[in-house]
């Protein structure tokens, strides 16, 4: 089975070779086509978990875990930046977009969605949940987040937080511009019922 990198190759163009790899954008930097689910993919996301010590250390929690990113985690990234050019930030004009691997292989693509009435709009984070938990998946290996100034970390906000707490673990991976953190880092404290 292919990896994310390799499939996102596969599936704008067999014409590019390995070093010739690009997404297919206009002129201005928008996705050319439209992109929905890209068919499943192998993927071996990570987080670092915490040690025995560092698990009874209060203090550890304050600290986000993070690795360096790899060759999947920056190909999502591109995807997650490709289709954030799709985002309705009317309001604001911060565009935000985010890429969630279900377990399955699934790529679900997600942009915010602002609306006059503030509460109304929706993240890139839980427009891509949305997607994917309306075909079904209720299991997720990683999730992208690509927003603000290029190269700068757009973490997810206390809400998209929380949400994703509801489907993935606290080793949950989310690949930002700087690494890649666990969920647990970023929200130590989830609420459950």
């Amino acid at each position: 089975m292919a990896k994310v990198k390799d499939v996102l190759k596969e599936f704008f163009s067999a014409d590019q070779g390995e070093d010739d790899f690009v997404l297919p954008l206009d002129e201005s930097g928008k996705l050319i086509r439209p992109m929905g689910t890209v068919k499943a993919v192998q993927h071996s996301f990570r987080t670092r978990s915490r040690g025995k010590d560092e698990k009874n250390n209060p203090k550890a929690a304050e600290i986000p875990d993070m690795l360096p990113l790899d060759d999947e985690s920056r190909a999502l990234l591109e995807l997650a930046n490709a289709v954030r050019d799709k985002a309705y930030a009317k309001y604001s004009g911060f565009r935000v977009g985010a890429a969630l691997v279900a377990e399955s292989g699934q790529v679900y693509l997600g942009v915010n969605i602002e609306n006059a009435s503030y509460p109304a709009g929706i993240c890139a984070e839980r427009s891509a949940i949305c997607a994917a938990i309306s075909a079904g998946e209720r299991s997720f290996s990683a999730i992208a987040i690509v927003g603000g100034e290029k190269g700068e970390p757009c973490y997810p906000c206390g809400i998209c937080r929380q949400v994703l707490a509801e489907f993935c673990g606290p080793d949950f991976p989310v690949i930002l511009a700087d690494g890649v953190y666990s969920l647990g880092g970023l929200l130590p404290h989830s609420f459950e019922l």
